[in-house]
């Protein structure tokens, strides 16, 4: 695969360039915006394959070296391991809304951040950080129960005799509690921006 081409970006791409074009190409073509695109799941992978080698030096070096093949025994993480730590944990929309990934996964609340430019950086361009702190799920000490669901238990009373009876069974799972996260998001403000311009972080809200 050409993960060049795959990013839209040429071989002599700075990271900054790397990162502009991965960001903006993983909110098109992820799955939940695709429903119809059977090919939906394969090129966001690639998308994500290529954004790991070429964010990284030393395996952008081998890659310009040997091609694919020279990373054939190299870890490779997931795309979603990558889009996670990219744009955050659950796949939402950070003053936007698209579908969620997993329907079983609430949905928080969207939030909304007003930023004041400089004439300056309308013309020009820059980057700009916000700060944003939300409660984010941490493992704690102990279980607690989990995957609740009834199930139907049958008992023998006597010869030829039984009784049906409905149970409520639950799994154990890792104990959770909430812990404040801050964390400084990095926000590109283009050229010739216009106001009332909405730019998404998945996860941040």
């Amino acid at each position: 695969r050409d993960f060049y081409k795959i990013l839209g970006v040429s071989r002599g791409a700075s990271i900054k360039d790397i990162k502009k074009a991965y960001r903006k190409l993983a909110l098109q073509l992820h799955p939940d915006r695709n429903p119809d695109d059977p090919r939906a799941q394969e090129k966001f992978q690639d998308l994500g394959a290529a954004y790991e080698v070429l964010s990284d030096e030393e395996k952008r070096k081998q890659y310009d070296a040997y091609g694919e093949e020279g990373l054939k025994d190299g870890h490779q993480s997931s795309h979603g391991d990558i889009f996670s730590h990219f744009f955050g944990d659950f796949g939402f929309m950070f003053g936007g809304n698209p579908r969620q990934q997993d329907r079983n996964i609430p949905r928080g609340s969207d939030i909304i951040v007003d930023l004041e430019v400089t004439l300056e950086e309308v013309y020009s361009g820059n980057f700009v950080e916000v700060v944003r702190n939300k409660p984010v799920a941490r493992q704690a000490p102990g279980k607690r129960k989990c995957n609740c669901r009834q199930e139907m238990r049958t008992t023998q009373l006597g010869p030829g005799r039984f009784q049906m009876t409905q149970e409520v069974v639950c799994d154990e799972c890792p104990n959770v509690k909430l812990v404040n996260e801050e964390r400084t998001l990095e926000v590109e403000i283009e050229p010739g921006v216009r106001d009332g311009m909405e730019y998404p972080f998945i996860g941040e809200g």
